[in-house]
């Protein structure tokens, strides 16, 4: 099964959620997220401190991304023979602290268990005001990305390849341990965004649920997109366009922005329009089919 039907299936005839926090009236946002051995890591490429990292920021940006800031969070810890032994508790703990006072969340609870292989969840708790929905947005917006594409991917076939080629560094870094864009986030709410999400299956996936969300097109220029020059060069258009983990911020607003805020780049890269819902990526004029859609957690997805 895909896994929106999966999801479906869970819900059954109520409507899924469609955004990755759940706005709890009046003013508070929930999300949780995983990273799983083998799925979204290897012991031999992160090491504790790394997964502490990337489990609080995969969580605090889906806070931001719906215009939140994250307060609580709630640890379930599924600890395997490697995971389970002495130095790599503490190891992941400090690193946990650290990474959860640099937003100034704290530890409320949460589960500890034995497994065969480790497991990661974090459960968070953030405050909102007006949350940034993906459904916000209206015929007419501009869409915009911050940072840049394609990173993440390239990263991710270097450590699979075991490259040593130091010009892959950045590449590698920006995989294992992506950062949130929490500063800038802070900095959008000086104008007025219709909807918001992060980037964490690639722009081919995410940006379709932005535009079904919204219930309109999403025209995307290709030549507009703000894609690394390395990974461009070294991958190509459609891997750059599927690259996930990005933690890059997706949104729309019916202003003109910046094209920097906080010190990160933001690019206008299309608009949407009335039309049937998805995204269409033009190119030189002509409509654009990338030949992949980036990382499927299920094979029978197509």
């Amino acid at each position: 099964m895909k896994e929106s039907e999966i999801i479906r299936t869970l819900f059954g005839t109520t409507p899924p959620p469609e955004d990755d926090c759940y706005f709890l009236a009046p003013d508070r946002l929930v999300t949780t997220d995983s990273l799983s051995e083998g799925t979204h890591f290897l012991h031999e490429w992160s090491k504790a401190p790394v997964l502490a990292r990337k489990l609080v920021e995969v969580n605090v940006s889906d806070i931001i991304a719906s215009g939140g800031k994250p307060k609580e969070c709630f640890l379930n810890l599924g600890l395997s023979p490697l995971s389970s032994q002495k130095e790599w508790v503490r190891s992941f703990s400090k690193e946990l602290r650290k990474s959860l006072d640099q937003y100034g969340m704290k530890l409320a609870g949460g589960d500890t268990f034995s497994a065969s292989k480790t497991q990661l969840t974090l459960t968070v708790v953030g405050t909102v005001g007006k949350p940034w929905l993906r459904s916000g947005g209206k015929p007419g917006d501009y869409l915009y990305v911050t940072g840049s594409l394609g990173q993440s991917q390239l990263g991710f076939l270097s450590l699979k390849k075991k490259s040593k080629d130091k010009k892959f560094k950045s590449a590698i870094e920006r995989h294992l341990s992506p950062i949130s864009r929490y500063m800038t986030s802070l900095s959008l709410h000086k104008f007025k965004i219709h909807a918001c999400m992060d980037i964490t299956d690639g722009l081919i996936q995410d940006g379709e649920r932005l535009a079904l969300a919204s219930r309109a097109r999403l025209k995307i220029q290709m030549e507009s997109l703000p894609f690394d020059p390395l990974a461009l060069e070294t991958l190509g258009f459609d891997l750059c366009l599927g690259s996930g983990e990005e933690l890059e911020l997706l949104f729309l607003s019916p202003e003109i922005l910046p094209t920097e805020l906080a010190g990160v780049p933001v690019t206008m890269v299309g608009r949407l329009e009335k039309g049937k819902p998805g995204v269409q990526f033009l190119k030189n004029g002509k409509t654009y089919l990338p030949k992949t859609k980036g990382f499927l957690h299920f094979s029978e997805e197509t």
